[in-house]
């Protein structure tokens, strides 16, 4: 008895989270840009902590670079555990539309 089994296999280089830190937001704005240029699918943008709003800010400027042809897939707000601490972050995940 043979079973036909399908799966769906996600490449890595699919999905690239960026980390929202010291630099200016242009930076991270061409970062993203760049690759969806280069066919990657998805980008999450992860800011840490005091970098929650720049986080924010990276997509709004991004959205307003790209306009319509990005939407956001899913928003995640949490908490992880660093150290003895608890750091809140937030993951906004966006697709490029085609």
């Amino acid at each position: 008895m043979e079973k036909n089994v399908s799966v769906l296999v996600v490449p890595a280089s699919s999905i690239h989270v960026v980390n929202i830190g010291r630099k200016p937001i242009r930076d991270y704005v061409f970062e993203i840009i760049v690759n969806f240029q280069e066919g990657v699918d998805k980008v999450v943008i992860k800011g840490y902590g005091r970098y929650i709003s720049k986080a924010v800010d990276v997509y709004n400027r991004l959205r307003g670079r790209l306009g319509d042809s990005i939407s956001i897939d899913n928003i995640e707000i949490n908490s992880e555990k660093k150290g003895p601490k608890l750091i809140p972050y937030i993951a906004i995940s966006v697709v490029r539309r085609y």
